[in-house]
């Protein structure tokens, strides 16, 4: 079975971009200009170009033409489906994914990361202690700390694939119990920056595996508890 039109259509303009070694904010031709060139329908060059600027690979100006858009995964978290993260199984390996990725960069940021940016993070720690000490919720704050964090290395995409993580990990985050003291997440991020103070990545790294030690260790308790209630249930 032939794909349909616009598919193809979508397959020869990213073709297009490609062989005229087109970059970020350069203009492409007008949609009947393309349609042309393409030997498809403008409806069908329409659909393509409109599912292109969903996946981010162009934009369109009002008024003004299509471009080439710039490269980011902002599209990627606006379609992220709901159901990906729905269940301990896809979290454990999201989980696994992110530890992986920040922990490896901590030798990194242990030797690039001035006394500001590690004051700023200490400030949120600070914060997430104040929230959880009212029973509040640190999420947010949590979130601007790992992306503080990683500041000093200037890596737009680093900071892209935390964001994809974050939002990951925010939508079970509220099933998730909380295990030891209310305070202890606070604690395990401030202990990462007072290793990373000791410009000692291999030390931070071990901070970091175990603030993340802590999030399994409430996700195999939401995992005991969903099995509980499941054979509840089936009795």
């Amino acid at each position: 079975m032939s794909s349909p039109l616009y598919v193809r259509a979508q397959s020869q303009l990213k073709n297009y971009i490609r062989d005229h070694n087109l970059g970020p904010g350069e203009r492409l031709p007008s949609e009947a200009r393309l349609a042309e060139l393409f030997g498809v329908s403008r409806g069908a060059m329409r659909e393509a170009t409109r599912s292109l600027q969903t996946l981010g690979v162009i934009k369109a100006l009002h008024g003004n033409g299509l471009y080439v858009a710039a490269f980011s995964f902002k599209p990627i978290l606006e379609q992220l489906p709901y159901g990906l993260a729905d269940g301990c199984t896809q979290f454990t390996e999201i989980l696994q994914a992110r530890e992986a990725l920040e922990m490896g960069l901590m030798p990194a940021v242990a030797a690039l990361a001035t006394t500001e940016d590690l004051d700023r993070c200490s400030r949120l720690a600070d914060l997430m202690k104040e929230l959880e000490d009212t029973g509040e919720s640190s999420l947010e704050i949590d979130r601007d700390f790992h992306l503080s964090l990683y500041a000093s290395l200037d890596n737009s995409l680093v900071n892209n694939l935390i964001e994809i993580f974050w939002e990951l990990y925010r939508r079970l985050e509220g099933s998730l119990p909380i295990v030891g003291s209310s305070a202890r997440s606070a604690l395990l991020h401030t202990a990462i920056i007072e290793a990373l103070r000791q410009d000692d990545g291999t030390l931070a790294m071990s901070r970091m595996r175990e603030h993340f030690d802590d999030v399994r260790a409430r996700v195999h308790t939401l995992e005991a508890n969903l099995l509980t209630r499941d054979s509840s249930k089936s009795e």
